[in-house]
């Protein structure tokens, strides 16, 4: 199997962890943001599943070498948690196209993102673990209104 194929069916998986994640939310805490020690508000699990859509969709565009804004607006607002399920998964996987279809040589150029340049073996990962991140961002967020239950993911077993 080749790294891409692989990191590519982390990141389908990841997705569908950190949609089951949202969905194991209440859903009147999917909106909620936890207040912080400074009093400032911190980001929802929506505005979470949202970074993550806008993130996997940018990702793909600039592996595939197509045109990339810029900025990186992360203001995502979803109809429903079925609608943000949905555009996470369909974020996630046409990343992972984009990842499958990645030559070889690819893995050991550089690729210029807006924050760093960075080596394409590296850059796949990048939306993967952003995901990771955020899955545990959710769960923290339940544990912060009483739920001490760790969702497992069907997909995990």
């Amino acid at each position: 199997m080749r790294i891409q194929d692989y990191v590519a069916d982390q990141t389908e998986r990841v997705a569908e962890s950190l949609a089951f994640f949202l969905d194991s939310t209440i859903a009147e805490r999917r909106d909620w943001k936890p207040t912080a020690e400074n009093g400032e508000a911190t980001r929802s699990a929506l505005q979470q599943i949202g970074e993550c859509v806008v993130v996997n969709g940018y990702m793909a565009k600039l592996i595939r070498g197509d045109e990339v804004a810029p900025g990186l607006s992360y203001d995502l607002t979803f109809a429903s948690t079925e609608e943000a399920q949905t555009l996470l998964l369909e974020s996630a996987k046409e990343l992972a196209q984009a990842i499958r279809t990645l030559p070889d040589a690819d893995l050991e150029r550089d690729f210029r993102h807006p924050r760093a340049v960075i080596r394409g073996s590296n850059l796949i990962l990048m939306p993967m673990r952003n995901m990771a991140y955020h899955a545990g961002q959710i769960n923290f967020i339940q544990t912060l209104y009483g739920d001490s239950e760790f969702h497992v993911p069907p997909t995990w077993r």
